[in-house]
């Protein structure tokens, strides 16, 4: 019973194993194989879509897109060799054989161009088109090249190239469709990355074109701004050249009357010239010459050149006439130019252009480069705005030289008139003290008694003596003040100055029923001043408030300390000076208006006390309104101490 028990269950166990077995050889066995088939297929789809990954990239020009298209039928080649790859490129109305990819023994011959609605077809819808059994007759061409491939059956894949070029499609031919269903992931991943890199490269080469665009722009820019740039410094350097002219000229310690020669010699630096020359008209001699401070012309050849301004072939008498500037290359050949000038001065290039000032024109200046061809269109423009100025320095140093002249021939008569007056001022004083001296004695009785009528008419003659001897003594102050006059400066009293003057004063003022009033008080500071000079002015000043305050009028001298300097004022309240006659009053000869026939005076007063206080590094004014006085003012300069000194 055991035994049995046993064998039943090494039967059982038997028909199990083999149960197993057989199950497994029908039906795993079969599916881990598909497994692993499918594992390999993956696993080689995975190796062929990352090397062909790593190794794609946008082209650069669309004529690339081609060698990527190749790399990518050749590594599809290499995983199918067994299988004919055929790349197709639409043309008008047809399509053409661009590549194949297939081994020969013998290349054979083929057409270039084809025609198949399939081709068409495949390409409109974008997808993958399959052909199983192609038969002939259905295409135009197509039958024979495939019996030259060996194709029986057929994947079209259809893609865009980059760049918008001509559509293209891959056939991938077999002699059994077998391998189909593996090829077709292949051919889908090939189409989506050329289609991908055709996107992208469409991108990069419209980036490419707006970059180049740019580039061209930026580039024309950069041009222009260097154009710009040079101008501006050519600008510059011509504003900075105008600049040096007028410091040269009008600046400190400028000298006008070289001012034509700086010019010129600027221009020459300038443009890089070897001659500068400045030609004025010499109304005369009807010519044009060349003046004095030339650049680059020895004074001995200077003196040749002089050309009458009828001379119509000579290019600068041209300029001159018609005003527009003149420039040539190589004046040594030039017809419109007279060349021997051109050949005495050793120039080529030659610029000229017109001085004109307003309306006038006064000559041309000429420009000469040794370097033929060298002058531009810019430099004749700032050529014509350097002589604009060189115009106006022109009628400058003629004003100047004018001036100069009228100014000597000024000096010499104020140097005459001077001395006539000296020598004219001590001839008359010798007579009118004798006529004075005997005046006096007749009218003393001396000689003899007088009756009224003589004493009035002698007393009528001593009174116009004594204006004729002020006269004369102002006459011969103004003389020596003009001149050099040498005034003994000393340190002075301006209290006891004004006392003196008062004192001396009080007698003229009882006459004229005038009040005299001091009111310089003492400690007012020292003045360093002529004793004899400053005295005179106080009472010139005085003098003018009596004879013009009027009868009973009131007259007030006062002092004040003004730290710098100390300032005296003569007031008096009388009827004052006119707005428009305060500005005169200090000028020579000058009396007010309203008074000139009322009250005798020589109107030299003021003037010779104007000349005393600027001597003395002073100031005089006045100050007045109508109806209500006038005020004298004098500021003189404190006299500083020794140790300040």
């Amino acid at each position: 019973m055991v035994n049995e028990l046993i064998g039943a269950g090494v039967l059982g166990a038997a028909g199990a194993f083999g149960a197993y077995w057989y199950l497994k050889f029908r039906d795993v066995l079969p599916m881990e194989t598909r497994l692993l088939a499918a594992q390999k297929g993956y696993s080689d789809f995975t190796a062929f879509t990352r090397e062909t990954m790593e190794r794609a990239y946008a082209p650069e020009q669309p004529e690339h897109f081609g060698d990527i298209t190749n790399y990518y039928l050749i590594k599809l080649h290499k995983v199918f060799p067994d299988s004919s790859m055929l790349l197709f490129e639409k043309g008008p109305g047809q399509w053409k054989l661009v590549n194949y990819l297939k081994h020969f023994k013998v290349e054979p011959k083929l057409l270039t161009a084809y025609k198949w609605s399939a081709f068409d077809r495949s390409s409109s819808e974008g997808e993958l088109l399959r052909f199983d059994d192609v038969k002939a007759g259905d295409y135009q061409g197509v039958a024979e090249l495939f019996s030259v491939f060996d194709i029986k059956s057929a994947l079209m894949c259809p893609f865009k190239p980059a760049g918008g070029a001509a559509e293209r499609l891959i056939v991938f031919g077999a002699a059994q469709p077998g391998s189909f269903d593996a090829a077709q992931p292949y051919l889908r991943f090939v189409a989506s990355q050329l289609s991908s890199i055709s996107k992208v490269s469409d991108k990069v080469f419209a980036l490419k074109k707006e970059t180049d665009s740019l580039k061209s722009e930026v580039s024309a820019v950069v041009k222009e701004l260097d154009v710009a740039g040079s101008r501006l410094i050519q600008r510059a350097r011509e504003r900075k050249a105008l600049y040096e002219v007028v410091t040269k000229v009008t600046g400190p310690g400028g000298d006008t009357q070289n001012g034509c020669s700086a010019i010129l010699n600027i221009v020459a630096k300038m443009v890089e010239a070897d001659v500068v020359a400045c030609l004025l008209f010499d109304e005369a001699k009807g010519e044009l010459v060349v003046s004095p401070g030339s650049y680059g012309i020895p004074d001995a050849e200077r003196m040749l050149y002089s050309i009458p301004v009828s001379n119509h072939a000579s290019a600068s008498v041209r300029t001159f006439l018609s005003r527009k500037p003149f420039i040539t290359a190589d004046a040594q050949n030039d017809p419109d130019v007279l060349t021997r000038y051109a050949k005495l001065w050793e120039i080529h290039s030659l610029m000229i252009v017109p001085i004109s000032l307003h309306d006038r024109i006064i000559g041309v200046m000429r420009v000469g480069s040794r370097r033929q061809d060298f002058f531009t269109p810019d430099q004749l423009e700032f050529l014509t705005i350097i002589a604009d100025e060189l115009a106006i320095i022109i009628e400058m140093v003629t004003l100047y030289e004018n001036l100069s002249k009228t100014a000597q021939e000024l000096a010499q008569l104020n140097k005459l008139k001077d001395e006539f007056l000296s020598t004219v001022s001590h001839e008359l004083k010798t007579p009118l003290t004798t006529i004075k001296g005997f005046v006096s004695v007749i009218l003393s009785g001396e000689v003899g008694p007088l009756n009224e009528q003589q004493i009035n008419f002698l007393t009528v003659t001593d009174q116009s003596v004594n204006r004729l001897t002020h006269l004369i003594s102002n006459l011969l102050d103004l003389s020596r003040l003009n001149g050099k006059v040498e005034m003994e400066f000393q340190r002075v009293d301006l209290v006891e100055l004004v006392r003196s003057s008062i004192s001396t004063m009080l007698l003229k003022a009882r006459e004229k029923n005038v009040q005299l009033s001091n009111a310089v008080t003492k400690g007012l500071p020292s003045v360093q001043a002529d004793t004899r000079w400053i005295g005179q002015v106080i009472d010139n000043l005085l003098i003018n408030a009596i004879k013009y305050a009027g009868e009973g009028a009131k007259v007030n001298v006062s002092g004040t300390d003004k730290g710098e300097a100390v300032v005296i004022c003569v007031e008096d309240n009388g009827p004052g000076i006119p707005a428009e006659e305060q500005k005169m009053v200090f000028d020579k000869f000058y009396r007010g208006k309203a008074s000139a026939n009322q009250v005798p005076g020589t109107g030299l007063g003021l003037a010779i006390s104007k000349s005393v206080v600027e001597k003395h590094g002073g100031k005089i004014w006045v100050e007045s309104k109508p109806g209500k006085g006038a005020r004298f003012f004098f500021a003189l300069p404190i006299a500083k101490n020794k140790q300040a000194l």
